[in-house]
């Protein structure tokens, strides 16, 4: 694997759109560094899989709140 990626190839690599990738640099909850000028954006790949294990328990929480409220818990 390269040591830095693309938005492109961080998007593939963290199977999300480049848009998702683009937005969470943007917000800040994507680590990123920014090369020639305000344009290039390069992204390693343990960066992409810190912000992937934040994001897990979100996406584990809603899955849980969505089987209570359709009576799959009890």
């Amino acid at each position: 694997m390269k040591p830095w990626l693309t938005v492109g190839e961080g998007a593939e690599y963290a199977n999300v759109s480049r848009d998702t990738i683009y937005t969470a640099c943007e917000r800040g909850e994507l680590r990123s560094a920014r090369i020639s000028g305000r344009r290039a954006i390069r992204l390693r790949p343990a960066w992409i899989d810190a912000w992937l294990e934040r994001h897990a328990p979100d996406v584990q929480d809603r899955r849980n709140i969505g089987d209570t409220r359709n009576g799959a818990a009890s």
